[in-house]
């Protein structure tokens, strides 16, 4: 008899003030159903947006379609942002994870969108299951980034697609078969922007007796990699019960429940974030390294420039494609920058792939760096997104 063994824990991180990710660890209609989800949004917003997508798939019935769940959260969350301006902008991604099949033939079904991920851990070896729906996934499958230098790369958080950014949103759902001392992890980028996947695997390898204790030691290592976002996993453990065990009511790949951990730890500066122009010549070096790499061989020179022509159409192709949602849902966004020790409020995003800039000045503030007081002076070198009322009022503190 298959049954399930699982733990969730989530942690608001050492930087950001509120946590704005939310998960379902077993409690729902389905049992066997775990999520977590990233809200994006600034301030309370993306505290909204997933919370209202993780309360869409705590109704969900077994059987219930993933995309029908998605689409009901996108739709609740376009509306609560329309009903109250502060939260306009608002969005989530999610990741989810469901149980069932029979003894002989046991699955777990995927769902996600957006960058948060899933994982499986098994005889020691760790898969990820989903790939991020971000701008340097689209670079690592177009052949122009490895994986390694994705993990590092300043773009990283740039997400193409996620729950209430448009009126119609894809989630990639995978069916995967599983078995007996399988071990399934889901988390938010928190985890996996802090932590590799080699000290991911060797955590979770070398605690099989139980979900708890790798949750909370990953929970750990992102905290003291830096902890500069929320941070939230589920483990969730697929145990074979023994004949000698009995468990009433127990059935097929039933949940076996475990409390929710909450953990919170103290805060410490974050590291400064590239700047503007370090971004883009980072990106710049990444898309000429790229060139020459598809450059090479054999070939005559007509050929030779004929090929890399060819593919260069192509990679740009596809990121027009990947950063359509992205840009569309960045249109609504502000950030503070310094240009000449001026701060200048620009609309849009602080990337600029390919050379190109997502971004316009939108107000030069005659405000001189020298007079930035220092709670405000992240405000502006970090590049955080705002929404336009949200930048208006850092505007007016820092005049006052």
């Amino acid at each position: 008899m298959l049954f399930l063994e699982h733990f969730g824990v989530t942690d608001a991180g050492k930087v950001r003030k509120n946590n704005e990710d939310s998960l379902l660890v077993g409690d729902g209609k389905d049992e066997t159903l775990f999520a977590v989800a990233d809200g994006i949004g600034g301030f309370e917003a993306g505290e909204v947006a997933s919370s209202i997508t993780i309360d869409v798939l705590r109704e969900m019935e077994p059987g219930d379609s993933f995309e029908e769940a998605v689409r009901e959260a996108n739709r609740r969350i376009l509306e609560a942002a329309h009903d109250d301006e502060r939260l306009s902008g608002m969005g989530t991604t999610v990741v989810a994870a469901r149980f069932s099949g029979t003894q002989r033939e046991p699955v777990a079904e995927i769902a996600h969108v957006g960058d948060s991920r899933a994982y499986l851990l098994r005889d020691g070896e760790l898969t990820p299951i989903t790939e991020d729906h971000s701008l340097v996934a689209e670079l690592v499958r177009s052949g122009d980034l490895t994986r390694a230098q994705a993990s590092n790369h300043p773009q990283r958080n740039l997400i193409t697609r996620a729950i209430g950014a448009d009126e119609e949103v894809e989630v990639d759902t995978s069916t995967l078969p599983v078995r007996a001392d399988d071990r399934v992890v889901l988390c938010s980028d928190g985890l996996s922007d802090m932590v590799s996947e080699d000290r991911i695997r060797e955590i979770l390898a070398a605690s099989p007796e139980d979900p708890e204790t790798p949750a909370r030691r990953l929970l750990t290592a992102a905290l003291e990699a830096g902890g500069t976002d929320n941070i939230t996993v589920v483990v969730v453990d697929i145990r074979k019960q023994s004949s000698q065990e009995e468990r009433s009511g127990t059935q097929e790949m039933q949940a076996v429940p475990a409390p929710e951990g909450r953990e919170r730890a103290g805060t410490q500066p974050r590291e400064r974030a590239p700047s503007r122009r370090e971004r883009r010549e980072a990106q710049r070096n990444a898309q000429r390294s790229a060139v020459k790499r598809r450059g090479k061989g054999p070939r005559s020179g007509f050929t030779r420039t004929a090929g890399t022509l060819a593919r260069t159409l192509a990679v740009v192709l596809v990121l027009l494609l990947a950063l359509a949602p992205a840009y569309l849902w960045g249109s609504s966004r502000y950030f503070l920058d310094l240009d000449g020790g001026e701060v200048v409020a620009y609309r849009g995003l602080p990337y600029a792939p390919l050379g190109v800039e997502l971004n316009e000045e939108w107000r030069r503030t005659n405000i001189k760096e020298s007079e930035i007081k220092k709670p405000y002076r992240d405000n502006v070198t970090e590049h955080k997104l705002y929404t336009r009322d949200e930048t208006e009022k850092i505007l007016r503190d820092l005049r006052s």
